[in-house]
């Protein structure tokens, strides 16, 4: 549960550094047909308009939430694995002669396999979990790339240079 709970943190600071800086970042513009800085606003104003239009992208809202955090798993697994344990071995403790210590042994060894089944399905949930979120963080890396290009085509067909 502890790394789980870290994945989640260190998955949603990812995200969120990753997201402001990116979305966030402006463009370098000058007008080189002396347009006034009133023009310039406008015609920023109507370029992003337009690039939020042919990208999908808006930059005005947040970013999304990261996935949700896998769910801790099936909880019986130590439980049955110990009551299958001991069911199995009970016959072989019945036929050495001590059904009571074959039980023992048995639900001991169930238990510990099914620990390392419920350990495995944990981290196999905890890596789904990292790679969905590399993929929200590659997905809005490519939005934020489109709308900066879309607004930077916008402004230099209006006759600014963009950087």
């Amino acid at each position: 549960m502890v790394s789980v709970r870290r994945t989640l943190i260190v998955g949603g600071t990812t995200v969120l550094l990753w997201a402001a800086p990116a979305l966030g970042q402006g463009l370098i513009i000058y007008p080189q047909k002396g347009q006034s800085p009133q023009q310039q606003q406008q015609d920023q104003a109507q370029c992003q308009g337009w690039a939020m239009q042919q990208s999908g992208v808006n930059p005005g809202q947040p970013a999304a939430p990261p996935p949700p955090p896998p769910s801790s798993g099936p909880q019986g697994q130590v439980v049955r694995g110990a009551a299958r344990g001991a069911a199995v071995c009970v016959v072989v403790g019945a036929i050495a002669g001590d059904p009571g210590k074959g039980a023992a042994v048995g639900a001991a060894v169930g238990g510990l396999v099914g620990g390392v089944r419920r350990r495995d399905q944990q981290r196999a949930q905890e890596e789904q979990y990292n790679q969905a979120v590399a993929q929200q963080q590659a997905s809005q890396a490519q939005g934020a790339a489109a709308y900066n290009r879309a607004t930077a085509a916008c402004l230099e067909a209006r006759g600014y240079t963009v950087k």
